[in-house]
């Protein structure tokens, strides 16, 4: 159990939106979600966007090859379509790559910079990537290309040798934290104007997708992107939530549904198939796409378990962090399966894929434990290294890897204080009114911790041989996911107190209330 901190004794659950927000130091939550079209800002204000809009105008009139060159996951899709729909419409000879996870990994690589130069591209325009590339855009510099980096991860005191970069951190542009999407939405916006807005839904999955701070210009993209996601005349973006069964798409909806599925092409194939649904011009079309997507996201599910339990089955109980590898393991799913178990045993977690000659593989952190910090210590034993404090990917030679075992677990605090997780309030489940907790999803509180003290234990169950159900009174019920051991602790329990957050299941139109457990403790034994 970690430590509760409860930031509200006195929460009354007959307004949980508005106590939150006020305690967040919101006082009009409502202006909040009004943000739209007139909090966006001027487009022009972005570090070398008119040169931009200039070379691309001459451009099109030239019918000079463009190419897009984006990124697998949802933000670089999203920012790829937009990017590309925004110049075919213009007119322009436009083409569109995103690199393979397998096979070029992240961004560009000297190999495909060569590969576009030898396709007579006059102009390439990444998307949500190439703030480092440097040797990519000397090549290109040295060929006469002109490259177009757009892209919003941290970027280095060096720039790389670009015709022209856009980037918040490279102006005065009012809002920083964009998404790579949102970017290529500003983009987008100077040049077409008004008209982007029509691209705003699209904007919306990548911002919510890449965890985003929903604040200022993403709030507006992200309000705005909602409501056109309700009626989005996007066929193949319509299709999948029709698929989905979503009449008024929130931002959990977004996260937790229909991103998976559109981040399933790129960890299991190739993310072109999910560009491909976004620019599909019939539902027939709409309909082929989505059926290799949904066959993709659950293959990823399948294996995502099994390669969770088979993490499981190698991890050293006695160790103070989680070091596992397998030739088993998947590349596109690898980072699923360590942010699993970091959150499951609270530790950090390094898993990989072990190849004939290489590791390879993600690390998740906990509490905020800097691995970029640690990694660059232990850079002499790795072929390449990236990320940010929280996630990282790393590549070594097989004969590098004891060494870097021992490296990292020394570096690795043995003696982590125990979490901090922060409740809004107590709940009395029982007599809480079901719209507060529909209101949270539509007020993008659902990931907001509550206490429910002294539950009675009605019945439990274990689902698929992974999730422990508690059934409450009253029709409730408590749900802890890959959570086996909740099942097997209250064999003799008959209350119980959780940490968790609110949801509701629909399940033929009959509401019920369901808690989703983060913690728990045993107050009461038969």
């Amino acid at each position: 159990m970690e430590n509760w901190k409860v930031k509200n004794k006195e929460l009354n659950q007959k307004n949980l939106v508005e106590q939150i927000y006020l305690q967040r130091g919101i006082n009009n939550y409502i202006e909040l979600f009004n943000l739209g079209v007139s909090d966006l800002h001027d487009p022009f204000k972005m570090h070398d966007m008119q040169k931009v809009v200039d070379r691309l105008k001459k451009a099109i009139d030239l019918e000079e090859k463009i190419l897009v060159y984006g990124d697998y996951d949802v933000d670089g899709i999203t920012a790829t379509y937009i990017m590309y729909k925004t110049l075919q419409d213009l007119g322009a000879l436009v083409y569109y790559q995103i690199p393979s996870r397998f096979d070029n990994g992240y961004g560009l690589s000297e190999e495909k910079a060569l590969e576009i130069i030898n396709d007579d591209f006059e102009v390439v325009i990444t998307v949500d990537n190439g703030i480092k590339s440097h040797l990519e855009a000397d090549l290109f510099l040295k060929n006469q290309v002109d490259l177009i980096i757009t892209d919003h991860h941290e970027r280095e005191v060096n720039l790389p040798k670009a015709f022209a970069i856009v980037h918040t951190e490279l102006s005065d542009y009012p809002f920083k934290p964009l998404a790579g999407v949102g970017v290529a939405f500003k983009l987008s916006q100077a040049l077409i104007g008004e008209k982007a807005l029509e691209l705003v839904d699209i904007a919306s999955l990548g911002t919510i997708a890449d965890m985003m701070p929903l604040i200022d210009e993403n709030r507006a993209i992200v309000n705005l992107g909602l409501s056109r996601l309700a009626k989005t005349k996007n066929i193949g973006l319509k299709k999948l939530i029709q698929f989905l069964n979503l009449t008024l798409p929130s931002i959990s909806d977004v996260q937790f549904k229909i991103a998976p599925r559109l981040n399933a092409c790129g960890r299991m194939e190739s993310a072109h198939l999910a560009v491909e649904l976004l620019l599909s011009e019939s539902e027939r079309e709409a309909n082929q796409i989505l059926k290799k997507i949904e066959d993709l996201n659950n293959t990823r599910k399948k294996i995502t378990s099994y390669l969770h339990e088979l993490s499981n089955s190698k991890i050293d109980k006695t160790s103070h962090a989680n070091i596992v590898s397998s030739k088993e393991m998947h590349e596109g799913i690898i980072g699923i399966v360590a942010s699993k178990i970091a959150n499951q045993t609270n530790k950090v977690t390094v898993v990989l894929k072990e190849t004939k000659t290489t590791f390879k593989g993600s690390i998740r952190s906990y509490q905020n434990f800097d691995l970029i910090e640690a990694l660059k210590k232990l850079s002499p034993y790795l072929i390449k290294f990236g990320g940010h404090q929280n996630a990282a990917g790393l590549e070594m030679k097989k004969e590098n890897y004891e060494a870097f075992k021992k490296g990292f677990l020394d570096l690795v605090p043995k003696n982590f204080t125990k979490k901090d997780m922060h409740a809004e309030g107590y709940i009395d489940i029982y007599n809480l009114d079901i719209q507060e907790i529909i209101n949270l999803d539509q007020y993008d509180l659902k990931d907001s911790l509550f206490i429910f003290e002294n539950c009675e234990i009605k019945n439990r169950y274990l689902l698929s041989d992974s999730h422990s159900k508690i059934v409450l009174s009253n029709n409730v019920e408590a749900i802890a996911f890959n959570n086996k051991k909740l099942f097997f602790d209250t064999a003799l329990a008959s209350k119980i107190t959780f940490l968790g957050r609110l949801d509701v299941n629909f399940y033929r139109n009959f509401p019920k209330k369901i808690i989703l457990i983060d913690d728990y403790f045993i107050i009461e034994s038969k």
